[in-house]
């Protein structure tokens, strides 16, 4: 059986859940395609998926008005906080998925009885992915050679863009290119040996590339092309080729990040 929690508590706490079907669907996209005067139909633009809702009809059955009223005030004390928290559903085969959400709609009670209201919880999730609550294996790759071949894998059902890279030096110059998607990221810099840039995206969707020696952001240090984002992981395997200059035996990269789920 499916069970989700919020913020730590199941939702079990609150009532029983008798109706959840959005998760089952997708999210919807946004964007449009072009209109160009003077020429028939529409030229198609890549869409990309907007935030979603996932809706809960939960029943609450309790001995006495005073009950009834303590658990929705447990409740509203759950929701309140006035920032995300995860939304994480245990899925039939033990799998678990993560979703940030936050309660921001009116639960319209419907109160029957002085012990049994039934209302819906609607979970606002301003990003459109589940994603699994463990990382995706290790995939450290040596770079002894370059071109240097890597593979990584999505075991997700939509693409990845936002991974997380980690290169470890030395290098003077690395280029990552996913022949798969036909993404292209270089970094052009000096990496010493046994210190690290972390390529990432930061929670407020900005890219940051951390050098380990001094923390500082070199961002700057850091190109891209085929794709808006720096690098895309397609569901499946996607076949990796790293060139590179300066490398020596303790250069390597690694792609990491939760694999994301519609």
């Amino acid at each position: 059986m499916t069970t989700w929690t919020f913020g730590g508590s199941a939702l079990t706490t609150y009532g029983k859940v008798t109706l959840i079907n959005d998760y089952l669907d997708l999210a919807e996209r946004r964007g449009d395609d072009m209109v160009i005067p003077f020429r028939d139909g529409r030229v198609f633009a890549k869409k990309f998926y907007d935030g979603r809702k996932l809706s809960f009809g939960i029943a609450l059955s309790v001995a006495s008005a005073t009950a009834l009223e303590t658990a929705v005030d447990a409740l509203k004390a759950k929701v309140a906080l006035n920032t995300q928290q995860v939304l994480a559903q245990t899925m039939e085969d033990a799998t678990v998925r993560n979703i940030s959400a936050t309660v921001d709609e009116l639960i319209s009670p419907d109160r029957i009885t002085n012990g049994l209201m039934k209302y819906v919880l609607v979970f606002n999730c301003a990003s459109p992915y589940f994603r699994l609550n463990t990382i995706l294996a290790d995939n450290t790759t040596a770079v002894a050679a370059s071109p240097q071949a890597m593979t990584v894998t999505n075991p997700g059902t939509v693409t990845e863009r936002d991974p997380t890279i980690v290169i470890h030096g030395a290098f003077t110059a690395v280029t990552i290119t996913n022949s798969t998607t036909g993404a292209v990221l270089t970094y052009t810099g000096s990496i010493g040996t046994g210190a690290t840039v972390t390529i990432a995206t930061a929670t407020t969707g900005e890219y940051t590339a951390v050098l380990s020696t001094g923390s500082a952001n070199v961002i700057g240090n850091v190109t891209h092309s085929g794709a808006s984002c720096l690098m895309d992981f397609v569901p499946g395997a996607n076949t990796l080729a790293i060139t590179s200059t300066g490398k020596d035996g303790n250069s390597t990269v690694k792609v990491s990040f939760y694999a994301p789920f519609l």
